[in-house]
């Protein structure tokens, strides 16, 4: 990964692929030719997003690529990741409300705080409406972290690789994504992130231009092995 890319990435946060996509890992590296079911190729030419509004694909398209910018390789957006979120997104009733909601969210605090459009934002107004999600993100991976530490009789302390507390009672889809509530914004960013992350470093530009992957190959030959048998 170059340096730069690093440097981009670390204004936002530490990007994790999570695997919150529907679809298996051996789909994804063609992900950027992949059909909806019963979906027939279309002819070539602009891509028609079969979830987002067009409005609503250009915000997603300049979220992505301020995530993941062009550096010496492509961006998100040359990458094809704002289609492969469409098509996620277009399948997973789950995400549909919270990333409407959350591009939505962008749209009115780009126009409250700086008078301009959200695509208008440069990067400093980008840094200044996203690290605050960023750093309550990851806020939240420490904190829940931390909780898994925890005294056992004796005094001593363990670490509970999995939370067997119980769970706190899960809101309703509808306050999950209601843009007054306060944590709406955060996990939205949250799954852009990552579906950013899962789109950009599976598709054939991350994959093999950024992470130089050179797997699915054959060896003409195998160096000999210079270790004496026991």
């Amino acid at each position: 990964m170059s340096e730069t890319r690093r440097q981009a990435l670390k204004i936002l946060g530490t990007l994790t692929a999570t695997c919150a996509f529907p679809f298996a890992s051996d789909e994804l590296y063609g992900q950027h030719v992949m059909l909806v079911p019963g979906q027939t190729p279309a002819a070539a030419g602009p891509y028609k997003p079969l979830f987002f509004t067009p409005a609503e694909y250009s915000v997603l398209s300049r979220l992505t690529d301020v995530i993941i910018p062009e550096t010496g390789t492509p961006g998100a957006v040359r990458a094809g990741v704002p289609e492969y979120i469409d098509r996620v997104v277009s399948v997973n009733t789950e995400h549909q409300p919270l990333v409407r909601a959350g591009l939505s969210w962008l749209v009115a605090e780009a126009g409250r705080r700086f008078s301009r459009e959200y695509g208008a934002l440069d990067e400093p107004q980008h840094i200044a409406l996203l690290q605050p999600l960023s750093d309550a993100i990851d806020k939240e991976a420490r904190d829940q972290q931390q909780a898994r530490y925890r005294e056992i009789p004796g005094g001593r302390v363990y670490y509970f690789a999995v939370n067997d507390a119980t769970p706190p009672a899960r809101p309703a889809v509808a306050v999950q994504n209601d843009p007054s509530d306060p944590r709406m914004p955060i996990r939205f960013f949250r799954l852009i992130k990552n579906l950013t992350a899962d789109g950009y470093y599976t598709s054939r530009v991350g994959l093999l231009e950024e992470l130089g992957y050179a797997g699915n190959t054959y060896r003409a030959n195998f160096p000999q092995c210079s270790v004496a048998e026991q």
